[in-house]
Protein backbone atom coordinates (compact mmCIF):
# COMPACT_ATOMS: atom_id res chain seq x y z
CA UNK A 1 0.00 0.00 0.00
CA UNK A 2 2.72 2.47 0.91
CA UNK A 3 4.49 1.78 -2.30
CA UNK A 4 1.34 2.54 -4.28
CA UNK A 5 0.51 5.27 -2.46
CA UNK A 6 3.66 6.54 -3.43
CA UNK A 7 3.63 5.58 -7.39
CA UNK A 8 0.25 7.72 -7.74
CA UNK A 9 1.27 10.89 -5.75
CA UNK A 10 4.26 11.36 -8.03
CA UNK A 11 2.60 12.44 -11.03
CA UNK A 12 0.76 14.53 -8.76
CA UNK A 13 4.17 16.01 -7.49
CA UNK A 14 5.54 16.28 -10.93
CA UNK A 15 2.09 17.70 -12.15
CA UNK A 16 2.36 20.90 -9.71
CA UNK A 17 5.72 20.94 -10.39
CA UNK A 18 5.34 21.61 -14.13
CA UNK A 19 2.70 24.25 -13.54
CA UNK A 20 4.97 26.08 -10.73
CA UNK A 21 7.17 26.12 -13.45
CA UNK A 22 4.66 27.62 -15.83
CA UNK A 23 3.64 29.95 -14.09
CA UNK A 24 7.09 31.54 -13.40
CA UNK A 25 7.54 31.86 -17.06
CA UNK A 26 4.37 33.40 -17.39
CA UNK A 27 5.75 35.95 -14.69
CA UNK A 28 8.97 36.33 -16.02
CA UNK A 29 7.81 37.54 -19.47
CA UNK A 30 4.98 39.74 -18.07
CA UNK A 31 7.83 41.36 -15.86
CA UNK A 32 10.33 41.85 -19.04
CA UNK A 33 7.23 43.19 -21.21
CA UNK A 34 5.92 45.43 -18.56
CA UNK A 35 9.51 46.63 -18.01
CA UNK A 36 10.49 47.19 -21.56
CA UNK A 37 7.32 49.42 -22.50
CA UNK A 38 7.85 51.52 -19.19
CA UNK A 39 11.42 51.92 -20.29
CA UNK A 40 10.67 52.90 -24.21
CA UNK A 41 8.04 55.74 -22.52
CA UNK A 42 10.84 56.88 -21.15
CA UNK A 43 13.14 56.80 -23.92
CA UNK A 44 15.71 54.50 -22.10
CA UNK A 45 17.31 52.65 -24.43
CA UNK A 46 19.92 51.27 -22.39
CA UNK A 47 16.89 49.28 -19.81
CA UNK A 48 14.40 49.27 -22.60
CA UNK A 49 17.66 46.95 -24.69
CA UNK A 50 17.94 44.77 -21.67
CA UNK A 51 14.44 44.14 -20.83
CA UNK A 52 12.62 44.26 -24.26
CA UNK A 53 15.46 41.23 -25.36
CA UNK A 54 14.71 39.97 -22.20
CA UNK A 55 11.05 40.07 -22.93
CA UNK A 56 11.19 38.44 -26.75
CA UNK A 57 13.67 35.77 -25.28
CA UNK A 58 10.61 35.09 -22.66
CA UNK A 59 8.01 34.55 -24.92
CA UNK A 60 9.55 32.54 -27.43
CA UNK A 61 10.03 30.22 -23.78
CA UNK A 62 6.39 30.17 -22.79
CA UNK A 63 4.50 27.94 -24.92
CA UNK A 64 1.35 28.86 -23.65
CA UNK A 65 1.57 32.68 -24.17
CA UNK A 66 -1.35 34.90 -26.31
CA UNK A 67 0.51 35.13 -30.17
CA UNK A 68 -0.36 38.59 -29.52
CA UNK A 69 1.34 39.37 -26.66
CA UNK A 70 4.44 37.29 -28.06
CA UNK A 71 4.11 39.40 -31.54
CA UNK A 72 3.92 42.68 -28.87
CA UNK A 73 7.48 41.36 -27.33
CA UNK A 74 8.80 41.75 -31.11
CA UNK A 75 7.19 45.08 -31.83
CA UNK A 76 8.85 46.96 -28.61
CA UNK A 77 12.23 45.20 -29.61
CA UNK A 78 11.77 46.70 -33.09
CA UNK A 79 10.41 50.08 -32.07
CA UNK A 80 13.41 50.20 -30.01
CA UNK A 81 16.20 49.03 -32.56
CA UNK A 82 14.10 51.65 -35.00
CA UNK A 83 14.85 54.74 -32.19
CA UNK A 84 18.23 53.98 -32.61
CA UNK A 85 18.65 53.61 -35.64
CA UNK A 86 18.96 50.13 -36.99
CA UNK A 87 16.64 50.10 -39.44
CA UNK A 88 17.55 46.80 -40.95
CA UNK A 89 17.15 45.04 -37.57
CA UNK A 90 14.11 46.81 -36.63
CA UNK A 91 12.66 44.98 -39.94
CA UNK A 92 14.17 41.54 -39.28
CA UNK A 93 12.73 42.16 -35.96
CA UNK A 94 9.05 43.24 -37.30
CA UNK A 95 9.37 40.59 -39.63
CA UNK A 96 9.68 37.97 -36.70
CA UNK A 97 6.61 39.55 -35.54
CA UNK A 98 4.59 39.01 -38.46
CA UNK A 99 5.10 35.16 -38.29
CA UNK A 100 3.56 34.63 -35.12
CA UNK A 101 0.66 36.74 -36.24
CA UNK A 102 -0.21 35.35 -39.79
CA UNK A 103 0.34 32.22 -38.43
CA UNK A 104 -2.24 32.81 -35.46
CA UNK A 105 -4.82 35.28 -37.22
CA UNK A 106 -4.28 34.94 -40.87
CA UNK A 107 -3.06 37.56 -43.19
CA UNK A 108 -6.16 39.78 -42.99
CA UNK A 109 -6.57 40.72 -39.64
CA UNK A 110 -6.64 43.94 -37.33
CA UNK A 111 -3.29 42.09 -35.49
CA UNK A 112 -2.00 41.37 -39.12
CA UNK A 113 -1.94 45.27 -40.21
CA UNK A 114 0.28 46.02 -37.33
CA UNK A 115 3.08 44.02 -38.74
CA UNK A 116 2.69 45.70 -42.19
CA UNK A 117 2.68 48.75 -40.82
CA UNK A 118 5.45 48.56 -38.83
CA UNK A 119 7.67 46.95 -41.76
CA UNK A 120 6.75 49.37 -43.81
CA UNK A 121 8.19 52.35 -41.64
CA UNK A 122 11.19 50.37 -41.46
CA UNK A 123 11.58 49.76 -44.87
CA UNK A 124 10.78 53.59 -45.54
CA UNK A 125 13.94 54.74 -43.38
CA UNK A 126 16.13 52.23 -45.20
CA UNK A 127 14.90 54.25 -48.44
CA UNK A 128 13.49 51.00 -49.81
CA UNK A 129 10.64 52.82 -51.07
CA UNK A 130 8.67 50.44 -53.23
CA UNK A 131 8.71 47.68 -51.19
CA UNK A 132 7.64 50.02 -47.96
CA UNK A 133 4.57 51.20 -50.03
CA UNK A 134 3.62 47.45 -50.79
CA UNK A 135 3.42 46.74 -46.84
CA UNK A 136 1.60 49.84 -46.09
CA UNK A 137 -0.99 48.80 -48.75
CA UNK A 138 -1.66 45.41 -47.75
CA UNK A 139 -1.89 47.60 -43.97
CA UNK A 140 -4.23 49.73 -45.19
CA UNK A 141 -6.36 46.50 -47.55
CA UNK A 142 -6.47 44.69 -43.84
CA UNK A 143 -7.84 47.62 -42.01
CA UNK A 144 -10.02 48.59 -44.88
CA UNK A 145 -11.56 44.96 -44.59
CA UNK A 146 -11.49 45.12 -40.68
CA UNK A 147 -12.50 48.29 -39.81
CA UNK A 148 -14.46 49.89 -42.71
CA UNK A 149 -12.78 52.39 -46.00
CA UNK A 150 -14.13 55.49 -43.37
CA UNK A 151 -12.30 54.50 -40.16
CA UNK A 152 -9.97 56.10 -38.53
CA UNK A 153 -7.51 52.96 -38.70
CA UNK A 154 -7.80 53.16 -42.49
CA UNK A 155 -7.20 57.57 -42.03
CA UNK A 156 -3.98 56.56 -39.93
CA UNK A 157 -2.24 54.27 -42.50
CA UNK A 158 -3.24 56.65 -45.37
CA UNK A 159 -1.03 59.16 -43.79
CA UNK A 160 1.36 56.82 -43.52
CA UNK A 161 1.10 55.96 -46.75
CA UNK A 162 1.33 59.62 -47.71
CA UNK A 163 4.35 59.92 -45.48
CA UNK A 164 6.56 57.37 -47.57
CA UNK A 165 5.32 59.16 -50.43
CA UNK A 166 7.08 62.15 -50.17
CA UNK A 167 9.97 60.31 -48.96
CA UNK A 168 9.94 58.62 -51.99
CA UNK A 169 9.93 62.12 -53.92
CA UNK A 170 6.05 61.23 -55.49
CA UNK A 171 4.13 64.11 -54.02
CA UNK A 172 1.25 63.00 -56.40
CA UNK A 173 0.46 60.01 -54.52
CA UNK A 174 1.52 61.74 -51.53
CA UNK A 175 -1.19 64.01 -51.99
CA UNK A 176 -4.00 61.19 -53.32
CA UNK A 177 -3.37 59.94 -49.42
CA UNK A 178 -3.31 62.77 -48.33
CA UNK A 179 -7.02 64.26 -49.29
CA UNK A 180 -8.86 60.60 -48.34
CA UNK A 181 -7.05 61.10 -44.92
CA UNK A 182 -8.57 64.70 -44.39
CA UNK A 183 -12.09 63.34 -45.91
CA UNK A 184 -11.92 60.33 -43.43
CA UNK A 185 -10.53 62.34 -40.23
CA UNK A 186 -13.21 65.67 -41.67
CA UNK A 187 -15.90 63.01 -40.99
CA UNK A 188 -14.87 61.29 -37.81
CA UNK A 189 -13.76 64.39 -35.02
CA UNK A 190 -14.59 68.25 -37.28
CA UNK A 191 -12.94 70.71 -38.70
CA UNK A 192 -11.95 71.64 -35.16
CA UNK A 193 -9.77 68.86 -34.39
CA UNK A 194 -6.08 68.65 -34.00
CA UNK A 195 -5.75 65.18 -36.28
CA UNK A 196 -7.73 66.98 -39.07
CA UNK A 197 -4.82 70.27 -38.57
CA UNK A 198 -1.85 68.04 -38.85
CA UNK A 199 -3.68 66.37 -41.83
CA UNK A 200 -3.88 69.44 -43.65
CA UNK A 201 -0.55 70.42 -42.92
CA UNK A 202 0.45 67.21 -44.09
CA UNK A 203 -1.77 67.30 -47.18
CA UNK A 204 -0.33 70.92 -47.65
CA UNK A 205 3.53 70.25 -47.98
CA UNK A 206 2.38 67.33 -50.91
CA UNK A 207 0.01 70.34 -53.04
CA UNK A 208 2.90 72.39 -52.45
CA UNK A 209 5.20 69.92 -53.44
CA UNK A 210 3.30 68.51 -56.15
CA UNK A 211 2.04 72.15 -57.63
CA UNK A 212 3.79 74.96 -55.79
CA UNK A 213 2.75 77.70 -53.33
CA UNK A 214 -0.47 79.36 -54.40
CA UNK A 215 -2.19 76.14 -54.29
CA UNK A 216 -1.00 74.91 -50.65
CA UNK A 217 -1.08 78.04 -48.76
CA UNK A 218 -5.21 77.59 -48.25
CA UNK A 219 -4.21 74.18 -46.72
CA UNK A 220 -2.00 75.46 -44.44
CA UNK A 221 -4.52 78.35 -43.12
CA UNK A 222 -6.83 75.65 -42.55
CA UNK A 223 -4.14 73.69 -40.74
CA UNK A 224 -3.56 76.50 -38.69
CA UNK A 225 -7.47 77.16 -37.70
CA UNK A 226 -7.76 73.40 -37.15
CA UNK A 227 -5.47 73.74 -34.62
CA UNK A 228 -6.30 76.34 -33.30
CA UNK A 229 -9.41 75.66 -32.75
CA UNK A 230 -8.33 72.64 -30.87
CA UNK A 231 -5.51 73.34 -28.95
CA UNK A 232 -5.43 77.38 -28.36
CA UNK A 233 -3.38 80.07 -30.16
CA UNK A 234 -0.04 79.21 -27.49
CA UNK A 235 0.39 75.93 -27.77
CA UNK A 236 3.80 74.71 -29.11
CA UNK A 237 2.07 72.13 -31.78
CA UNK A 238 1.82 75.21 -33.91
CA UNK A 239 5.20 75.42 -34.84
CA UNK A 240 5.31 73.40 -37.60
CA UNK A 241 1.93 75.38 -39.50
CA UNK A 242 3.80 79.09 -38.08
CA UNK A 243 6.70 78.72 -39.90
CA UNK A 244 5.61 76.73 -43.07
CA UNK A 245 3.14 79.55 -43.45
CA UNK A 246 5.92 82.59 -42.88
CA UNK A 247 8.52 80.68 -45.36
CA UNK A 248 5.47 80.22 -47.98
CA UNK A 249 4.19 84.53 -47.57
CA UNK A 250 8.23 84.93 -47.91
CA UNK A 251 8.37 82.71 -51.21
CA UNK A 252 5.15 84.58 -51.94
CA UNK A 253 6.58 87.87 -51.67
CA UNK A 254 4.39 89.25 -48.79
CA UNK A 255 6.98 89.82 -46.00
CA UNK A 256 4.34 91.48 -43.95
CA UNK A 257 2.58 88.27 -43.57
CA UNK A 258 5.97 86.58 -43.12
CA UNK A 259 6.93 88.55 -40.29
CA UNK A 260 4.01 88.01 -38.18
CA UNK A 261 3.91 84.38 -38.45
CA UNK A 262 7.70 84.16 -37.90
CA UNK A 263 6.99 86.30 -34.38
CA UNK A 264 4.27 84.28 -33.31
CA UNK A 265 6.70 80.95 -33.52
CA UNK A 266 9.95 82.84 -32.59
CA UNK A 267 7.35 83.25 -29.17
CA UNK A 268 6.43 79.83 -28.72
CA UNK A 269 9.84 78.34 -29.40
CA UNK A 270 11.04 80.59 -26.86
CA UNK A 271 8.33 79.70 -24.54
CA UNK A 272 8.80 75.45 -24.99
CA UNK A 273 12.77 75.35 -25.74
CA UNK A 274 14.29 78.83 -23.92
CA UNK A 275 16.02 81.63 -25.39
CA UNK A 276 19.21 80.39 -26.63
CA UNK A 277 17.87 77.47 -28.13
CA UNK A 278 18.92 76.13 -31.44
CA UNK A 279 15.87 76.13 -32.99
CA UNK A 280 15.11 79.69 -31.93
CA UNK A 281 18.23 81.00 -33.74
CA UNK A 282 16.69 79.55 -36.94
CA UNK A 283 13.72 81.42 -36.18
CA UNK A 284 16.13 84.29 -35.59
CA UNK A 285 17.34 84.12 -38.73
CA UNK A 286 14.74 83.88 -40.41
CA UNK A 287 13.35 86.89 -39.16
CA UNK A 288 16.55 89.19 -39.47
CA UNK A 289 16.41 87.73 -43.53
CA UNK A 290 12.49 88.56 -44.07
CA UNK A 291 13.01 91.88 -41.91
CA UNK A 292 15.50 93.37 -44.23
CA UNK A 293 13.07 92.24 -47.30
CA UNK A 294 10.80 94.74 -45.26
CA UNK A 295 13.90 97.53 -45.07
CA UNK A 296 13.66 97.12 -40.94
CA UNK A 297 17.66 97.02 -40.69
CA UNK A 298 17.63 97.45 -37.05
CA UNK A 299 15.61 94.63 -36.83
CA UNK A 300 16.77 92.56 -38.79
CA UNK A 301 20.41 93.58 -37.54
CA UNK A 302 19.04 92.39 -33.64
CA UNK A 303 17.79 89.73 -34.52
CA UNK A 304 20.86 88.68 -36.41
CA UNK A 305 23.14 88.89 -33.88
CA UNK A 306 20.98 87.07 -31.54
CA UNK A 307 20.61 84.18 -34.13
CA UNK A 308 24.74 84.40 -34.65
CA UNK A 309 25.35 84.62 -30.61
CA UNK A 310 23.18 81.23 -29.89
CA UNK A 311 24.83 79.29 -32.69
CA UNK A 312 28.53 80.44 -31.93
CA UNK A 313 27.74 79.38 -27.73
CA UNK A 314 25.87 75.92 -28.67
CA UNK A 315 27.67 74.88 -32.24
CA UNK A 316 30.50 76.48 -32.15
CA UNK A 317 31.81 79.38 -34.26
CA UNK A 318 32.72 77.09 -37.46
CA UNK A 319 29.94 75.04 -38.39
CA UNK A 320 27.25 75.72 -41.22
CA UNK A 321 24.73 76.94 -39.29
CA UNK A 322 26.96 80.14 -37.61
CA UNK A 323 28.45 80.68 -40.90
CA UNK A 324 24.68 81.17 -42.49
CA UNK A 325 24.20 83.70 -39.91
CA UNK A 326 27.93 85.06 -39.97
CA UNK A 327 26.54 86.04 -43.86
CA UNK A 328 23.05 87.34 -43.35
CA UNK A 329 24.59 90.02 -40.60
CA UNK A 330 27.27 90.59 -42.90
CA UNK A 331 25.06 91.93 -45.59
CA UNK A 332 22.76 93.83 -43.16
CA UNK A 333 25.87 95.63 -41.78
CA UNK A 334 26.43 96.10 -44.94
CA UNK A 335 23.82 97.65 -46.24
CA UNK A 336 23.83 100.18 -42.86
CA UNK A 337 26.87 101.16 -44.06
CA UNK A 338 29.44 99.01 -41.60
CA UNK A 339 31.86 97.81 -43.80
CA UNK A 340 35.16 96.93 -41.89
CA UNK A 341 32.49 94.95 -39.88
CA UNK A 342 30.38 93.47 -42.60
CA UNK A 343 33.80 92.15 -44.37
CA UNK A 344 34.79 90.21 -40.98
CA UNK A 345 31.70 88.48 -40.58
CA UNK A 346 31.73 87.24 -44.59
CA UNK A 347 35.18 86.45 -44.74
CA UNK A 348 34.85 84.08 -41.54
CA UNK A 349 31.24 82.76 -43.64
CA UNK A 350 32.78 82.29 -46.70
CA UNK A 351 36.15 80.47 -45.05
CA UNK A 352 33.93 77.85 -43.00
CA UNK A 353 31.45 76.93 -46.04
CA UNK A 354 34.88 76.15 -48.05
CA UNK A 355 36.66 74.00 -45.73
CA UNK A 356 32.96 72.23 -44.41
CA UNK A 357 31.96 71.99 -48.43
CA UNK A 358 34.71 72.43 -50.78
CA UNK A 359 35.05 75.04 -53.22
CA UNK A 360 33.04 73.80 -56.10
CA UNK A 361 30.00 73.43 -54.01
CA UNK A 362 27.53 75.88 -55.45
CA UNK A 363 26.82 77.30 -51.65
CA UNK A 364 30.66 78.20 -51.08
CA UNK A 365 30.83 80.26 -54.34
CA UNK A 366 27.86 82.47 -53.59
CA UNK A 367 29.31 83.37 -50.20
CA UNK A 368 32.53 84.20 -51.85
CA UNK A 369 31.04 85.87 -54.70
CA UNK A 370 28.97 88.10 -51.77
CA UNK A 371 32.28 88.62 -50.22
CA UNK A 372 33.92 90.00 -53.33
CA UNK A 373 30.91 92.35 -53.83
CA UNK A 374 31.12 93.72 -50.85
CA UNK A 375 35.00 94.10 -51.29
CA UNK A 376 34.81 95.76 -54.25
CA UNK A 377 31.82 97.98 -54.24
CA UNK A 378 31.64 100.00 -50.39
CA UNK A 379 29.02 102.37 -50.28
CA UNK A 380 28.31 105.38 -48.14
CA UNK A 381 26.37 104.86 -44.66
CA UNK A 382 22.57 104.50 -45.03
CA UNK A 383 22.63 103.74 -48.89
CA UNK A 384 19.17 102.32 -49.45
CA UNK A 385 20.78 100.50 -52.67
CA UNK A 386 23.63 98.98 -50.33
CA UNK A 387 24.31 95.31 -50.78
CA UNK A 388 21.72 95.11 -53.75
CA UNK A 389 23.56 92.26 -55.55
CA UNK A 390 23.80 90.28 -52.74
CA UNK A 391 20.92 88.24 -51.27
CA UNK A 392 20.78 86.76 -47.60
CA UNK A 393 20.83 83.21 -46.88
CA UNK A 394 17.21 81.78 -45.94
CA UNK A 395 18.06 78.36 -45.43
CA UNK A 396 20.67 75.95 -44.08
CA UNK A 397 23.68 74.81 -46.19
CA UNK A 398 23.04 71.40 -45.65
CA UNK A 399 19.77 69.32 -43.50
CA UNK A 400 19.60 66.02 -42.24
CA UNK A 401 16.35 63.93 -43.66
CA UNK A 402 14.93 64.50 -39.91
CA UNK A 403 15.05 68.31 -40.90
CA UNK A 404 14.00 67.89 -44.31
CA UNK A 405 10.88 67.57 -43.39
CA UNK A 406 8.93 67.18 -39.99
CA UNK A 407 5.20 65.29 -40.20
CA UNK A 408 3.09 66.00 -37.74
CA UNK A 409 1.28 62.95 -37.34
Amino acid sequence: MFFLLRSNTLPVMLLSALFVSGGVQAADFSKRHAACKTALQKNDQATADRDCRAAVFEAKREKGLAPELHAQAYDNLGDLQLAKGKFEEAEATYRSGIAVRERAFGKYSAETAISYEKIGSALVRQKKYPVAELMLSRALENREKVYGAQSREVADTLNVLGVAAIYASSPAKAEEYFRRCVQIREKLFGMGSAEVGRSYQNLAVAVQANKGVDAAAPLFVQALASLEAALGKDDAALLDTLESLAKLSAARKNPQDADVFLRRALTLRERAFGAEHVSVAAVLNQLGVNALQLNQRDVAEQALRRALAIREKVLGANTLDTAEAASNLGLVLHAKGDQASALVLLRHAAAVTHIALGGSNALTQSRWSYLSQVERAPVPAGDKTSGKGAKPDNKAAVQSEEKKSRWPF
